[in-house]
């Protein structure tokens, strides 16, 4: 049926969702599938929902042809902050939509804001999650290279150490190109699972919408940090761990950490220098006394004997190893991902039980090491007692 006004629909639409989630809640306490009855009610309350959408927007089109002065006074009586609706709305109504309809939420082009008038959303740009995972990542913070947008493979052009050579005054200049050779980056495909429940997806909260999108970034963040700072060897499908192969340096005393230091810097290596370490190889580190004139302690305000360092469970260098170094220039780590992040919305009979739904992220990343000597990989080992 028509409405007159934009309330009226919202009103609507609010009880055509929370109906669905009633049935869907009932179910799950009763521990059964839908019924017959259940499941047609449910198809066509989502059928009555697209079309209540699809008149509202008509609706909202025809306000916009409001004056300013008319517009600006009906955002003021309704207090409306349209960043915050913005965040309050636009992905959970998606997960609610995709829950029975089983489409695929593009996480680049479907996103939506606050309309003029301020009761609903309509189309923008919100659900980047590139943004503010490249903003999380302890490799980025190190100062790894993170390349975003990328379409197909790329290759990333490595040069050789520049030929420089002295000549007479008048004599022909050698060939100082060096020579080139290249590292390719191509889309690998990351899963992550994020369950939901229900009854958050009931709530209109911005607190609600940024727990989500929260949840989202942080299990894209740690599966692809882990894989990066792990052990594993490189696949068609998979990026090779920076640890892959590698023999570590046992670093138990500061002799032993100026020397790692130093391994690094005998491959002219001095770009921007970081850490990154396990929270065991830290607590070592706050333990080791600089020295033997007690000038104080290797790890001191974030930072290994003056240098930035960053702490994540994520590092694995090996099997069982809690005690994992690593040290270096680390914009020689090339980190590239992909624009064509989905989300798809599983509800089955096992999530339903649990009164959830789960989120399938589907993102595509490639990590790769530009320069092997730019990087040492270490242990911290306790000293012997007595």
């Amino acid at each position: 049926m028509k409405y007159n006004n934009t309330l009226e629909y919202t009103d609507a639409i609010s009880r055509l969702v929370h109906r669905n989630l009633e049935i869907l809640q009932t179910v799950k306490k009763e521990e059964r599938e839908l019924t017959e009855d259940e499941d047609k009610e449910m198809k066509a309350n989502e059928e009555e929902l697209d079309e209540l959408n699809k008149e509202k927007e008509e609706l909202e089109k025809s306000l916009e042809t409001n004056d300013e002065e008319t517009q600006e006074k009906e955002d003021k009586n309704k207090n409306i902050d349209s960043e915050k609706m913005e965040k309050s709305f636009s992905l959970i109504k998606e997960i609610r939509s995709a829950i029975d309809s089983g489409k695929t939420i593009n996480m680049r082009t479907s996103n939506y804001s606050v309309a003029a008038n301020g009761e609903d959303v309509v189309e923008t740009d919100i659900l980047d999650i590139m943004t503010p995972l490249r903003a999380n990542l302890v490799l980025t913070k190190a100062g790894a290279t993170f390349m975003s947008g990328l379409v197909g493979d790329v290759q990333v052009p490595l040069m050789s150490a520049t030929n420089v050579s002295w000549a007479a005054e008048e004599g022909a200049a050698s060939d100082g190109s060096g020579s080139f050779t290249n590292v390719t980056l191509s889309p690998k495909r990351l899963t992550a699972y994020v369950p939901i429940t229900l009854q958050m997806l009931a709530q209109d909260s911005q607190d609600v919408e940024a727990k989500i999108r929260e949840d989202i970034i942080k299990a894209v963040q740690d599966k692809l940090e882990a894989t990066i700072l792990g052990y594993a060897a490189g696949t068609t499908t998979q990026p090779a761990g920076v640890f892959y192969g590698a023999t570590l340096t046992e670093i138990t005393t500061y002799n032993d950490l100026c020397d790692f230091e130093a391994g690094v810097e005998e491959n002219n290596v001095y770009g921007n220098m970081h850490y990154i370490l396990t929270p065991k190889a830290k607590a070592g580190l706050r333990g080791m006394i600089k020295g033997t004139n007690n000038t104080g302690m290797v790890w001191t305000a974030g930072e290994v004997d003056g240098i930035p360092a960053e702490v994540t469970t994520n590092l694995v260098c090996e099997s069982s190893n809690v005690n994992g170094i690593l040290y270096g220039d680390f914009s020689n780590l090339a980190i590239g991902a992909w624009d064509n992040v989905q989300l798809d919305v599983v509800r089955d009979s096992a999530s339903l039980k649990n009164g959830c739904v789960t989120l399938i992220i589907n993102a595509f990343f490639d990590a790769k090491v530009l320069r092997s000597e730019a990087f040492a990989m270490g242990e911290y080992v306790a000293p012997a007692e007595g």
